[in-house]
């Protein structure tokens, strides 16, 4: 377990279990979901070599098919090293970077690294995957906040779900939705992403465009930055070569409330 910590701020990061930050404390207050039965359902975990859902496990990338282990049946879900052994390429008392290589059950070979840095007043994380042969990749972080008292998540479109519970390869537009049952998939942010607690608000930002919002757990809300929409591997998936790594950046502010007079 790596140790952060800047200002009033700490925060761990797992090595041994998907590279993931296990908590993140700000001004001694824990936003994020410490524990859970399953690898899938704490802490905040990059998602590679894909995000979210493939349908059925099944894809198809320059003439051939390929199938995916089917960890949350009928589908398979949120990459392959979430619950993966990562080495540690460096730490100091703010930063780490972290690798770990793709092989096996992915049926391409290549590696992904991932940077977490802490500071005053948030975190950074850096992910960046490259590829010994062209691969289909998509890459995202699965945070599980801490629930918030409220939120402001506003969007231009989303990918709609279908009877399998897959999203959409087409955008339309973002109805009334219902705090409390949503778990889709949204498209380019209107306005920051906020989750405001009681003395304090995260704001959320990413050089990606498409966010998974996962409220209905009582306890958690995942606000998820994702390089494309689930099952985009069966769509228009980024292909990433020896030549061409991708990389894509999340960061989480904190922000005290201001007192009130």
């Amino acid at each position: 377990m790596i140790e952060l910590a800047a200002g009033p701020n700490t925060a761990r990061v797992d090595d041994e279990q998907g590279g993931r930050v296990a908590s993140l404390i700000f001004d001694g207050h824990e936003v994020l979901v410490t524990s859970a039965a399953s690898p899938l359902g704490w802490g905040s975990y990059p998602m590679v070599p894909f995000a979210g859902r493939i349908r059925r496990g099944h894809f198809r990338f320059e003439g051939r098919d390929h199938s995916m282990p089917l960890n949350m049946a009928p589908h398979a879900i949120h990459g392959t090293v979430f619950e993966s052994r990562w080495s540690v390429v460096d730490a100091d008392r703010t930063t780490c970077r972290l690798r770990c290589d793709l092989g096996d059950p992915w049926p391409f070979t290549g590696r992904v690294q991932h940077t977490v840095s802490l500071h005053d007043n948030g975190i950074d994380h850096e992910l960046t995957v490259s590829a010994d042969e062209p691969m289909p990749t998509q890459v995202g972080w699965h945070p599980w906040f801490v629930k918030p008292l409220s939120s402001r998540l506003t969007f231009r479109a989303m990918h709609r779900r279908d009877a399998e519970g897959i999203a959409q390869a087409h955008e339309s537009a973002v109805p009334d939705l219902v705090p409390g049952t949503i778990d889709d998939c949204f498209v380019d942010p209107q306005e920051i992403l906020t989750l405001a607690y009681e003395t304090f608000r995260l704001e959320l930002t990413s050089t990606c465009r498409h966010w998974v919002v996962y409220d209905e757990p009582p306890h958690a809300t995942c606000v998820e930055p994702q390089s494309g929409p689930p099952d985009v591997l069966n769509h228009v998936p980024l292909v990433v070569t020896s030549a061409e790594p991708a990389t894509h950046r999340f960061t989480i502010t904190w922000l005290p409330h201001t007192p009130r007079a």
